[in-house]
């Protein structure tokens, strides 16, 4: 053996530490899709916190309605504001339908058909022509009933 070829080598030495930096491509993807659906998920829940707001809104209205308006002494005021309810969920939740150009009966059945075949939407037939009749009569209860459901259905 030659002695000087032991002389020129070197003593074990370790490895350099893994660094933490620049993470591995599968990490940066993993990150991506992460915040992807943190995006989402946020997005989400920004959408529900407003459409729940807003069914929250509408179903004030009915209680400030019913607190202001009487429906035995100004019965065409009561419907008419509960018909611009009624109009106002329908065009958002029906964006397709022609819900802004309905009028009378076909607005009516529009509400009717809607309602799950409730026997109380019938009661809503006092929408076609209720808000212009001089001597309408109907259940008040039962309308702002109506109301509150078609809100928590489509609000």
């Amino acid at each position: 053996m030659n002695p000087d070829l032991l002389s020129q080598l070197r003593d074990i030495h370790a490895t350099p530490a893994v660094m933490w930096w620049p993470p591995a491509p599968g990490w940066w993807l993993l990150a991506l899709v992460l915040l992807a659906v943190l995006v989402w998920l946020g997005r989400r829940l920004a959408l529900r916190y407003q459409h729940r707001r807003r069914r929250q809104q509408m179903l004030a209205w009915i209680e400030h309605l019913n607190s202001t308006v009487d429906p035995q002494l100004e019965p065409q005021a009561y419907l008419s504001i509960l018909n611009r309810i009624f109009k106002l969920v329908a065009l958002r939740a029906f964006p397709g339908e022609r819900c802004a150009v309905m009028t009378g009966v076909e607005w009516s059945d529009f509400l009717g058909e809607r309602f799950d075949a409730n026997k109380q939407a019938s009661a809503l037939s006092v929408m076609a022509s209720g808000p212009y009749d001089p001597a309408v009569s109907f259940d008040p209860l039962v309308i702002s009933s109506l109301a509150r459901q078609w809100i928590r259905q489509y609000g």
